[in-house]
């Protein structure tokens, strides 16, 4: 969490908003408006490390896990590098995935993982095409993959992109400043193969979006943040049974501090809730995920007793219960990866904590009763900072990191149960 790390990202972004900003923020006169702004974008980067806290560091008690670099990003022109998405994986086991930056034009690419091989599917900012990816891909029946990238094309405003199973790529659609801006996290499809997903900027008036991109082509808005109901949607999107739609914001609500909300199938929207940034915890970043009861679970990236985050659960009458408060040490804290339920136990990752003499985080479970253990900590050489999330696949998770490595560059990473 280092400053010189946090203005790589800013510019990685290429948002001379928030950059801007962020000078402004090291001048010490940055506005909560404009520092909002920069923490939705960039998420903990813009904040200082958590302490911490913990009397000792230790692994004992943890499950057996065996932990992998699979790739070893090398920057541009010949790799990508600084992936902020989660991988998706094919019925053969192949890997697949998104990165920022990086490629011949340094402005991102898709890349597939193949026996350990890497392979660079499309490498973004041609004419019209779109950069920074920000987004996991989705793998159609017939090979297609569907995505989106924060900015670029006509616009600037970033795109919906289909890259086809014989490697033709296609921009579905540029988004307009009034549907919004720096799309990021995954689509997801429904039964009809219509696709929803969120932006976290633009709209009007100007705090995200959550939109419909139908099978003919055609984007259409749900909801425009006005910040009381919400302030700067992350990450997409989850869907229920009867094809509800549940998201959390990174800001806004009542208290200003995010909020949890509802599109439901008729397109009538609910906030479900809002943070108060106390023990309730406050800031979201991470998806989140649902159960067969329709209880929501997710996680905070400051607030909670300790002030390190928390994970929470949501159920469908609006009452929340935090599960547990991180405490920024060897159970990690700042958690930002989206939620993964599996069975009875969530996943996920945290971006501090962890191994004191790195506090990079790592990737952890819980119980849905609180019980929670870090399986794995992130370090500078197999890879730290932001991870989206884990993707599962047996026993065995894969996920990404935007920086560490070998080169710097992040890493491809997976997590198999001894």
């Amino acid at each position: 969490m280092r400053i010189s790390h946090t203005l790589v990202r800013v510019a990685l972004l290429g948002s001379t908003i928030a950059a801007a900003a962020l000078t402004q923020a090291a001048a010490g006169n940055v506005s909560r408006a404009d520092w909002e702004r920069i923490r939705a974008a960039t998420g903990r980067l813009t904040a200082a490390p958590v302490a911490n806290i913990a009397s000792a560091y230790t692994a004992a008690g943890r499950p057996r896990f065996n932990y992998t670099v699979l790739h070893d990003f090398a920057g541009p022109p010949g790799d990508g590098g600084g992936s902020g998405a989660e991988v998706t994986l094919d019925k053969s086991g192949n890997i697949y995935g998104t990165t920022d930056f990086g490629g011949t034009a340094s402005s991102g690419t898709i890349f597939k993982l193949a026996g350990g091989t890497e392979t660079l599917l499309h490498s973004f900012g041609g004419t019209g095409d779109g950069t920074e990816p920000d987004g996991a891909v989705t793998i159609l029946s017939n090979g297609d993959m569907i995505g989106t990238t924060e900015e670029g094309g006509t616009t600037g405003n970033g795109i919906i992109y289909d890259l086809a199973a014989n490697g033709t790529y296609t921009v579905l659609h540029t988004f307009a400043p009034d549907e919004g801006n720096s799309s990021r996290g995954r689509l997801i499809q429904d039964k009809r193969g219509n696709f929803y997903g969120t932006a976290l900027f633009g709209g009007t008036p100007g705090y995200g979006t959550v939109f419909k991109f139908s099978t003919k082509g055609k984007l259409s808005i749900l909801h425009a943040f006005n910040n009381t109901d919400g302030e700067y949607p992350e990450h997409g999107v989850v869907s229920d049974k009867s094809g509800n739609l549940y998201g959390v914001t990174a800001f806004g609500g009542t208290a200003g501090e995010g909020s949890v909300y509802e599109i439901s199938k008729d397109g009538t929207f609910t906030s479900l809730y809002s943070f108060t940034g106390g023990s309730d915890g406050g800031f979201l970043y991470g998806g989140l995920a649902i159960d067969n009861a329709g209880n929501l679970y997710g996680s905070t990236v400051d607030g909670g007793a300790n002030s390190a985050g928390t994970v929470f659960k949501l159920s469908p009458s609006g009452t929340l219960i935090t599960l547990y408060n991180f405490t920024g040490g060897a159970d990690g804290g700042g958690p930002e990866g989206d939620m993964l339920l599996m069975g009875k136990t969530l996943y996920s990752t945290a971006t501090t904590g962890g191994d004191p003499t790195c506090q990079c985080g790592g990737i952890y479970q819980m119980s849905l009763k609180g019980k929670e253990k870090l399986l794995q900590t992130f370090t500078e050489t197999g890879g730290y900072g932001y991870s989206a999330g884990l993707t599962a696949s047996k026993k065995t998770f894969y996920g990404t990191t935007a920086g560490g490595g070998t080169s710097g560059y992040g890493v491809v990473f997976d997590l198999a149960k001894k």
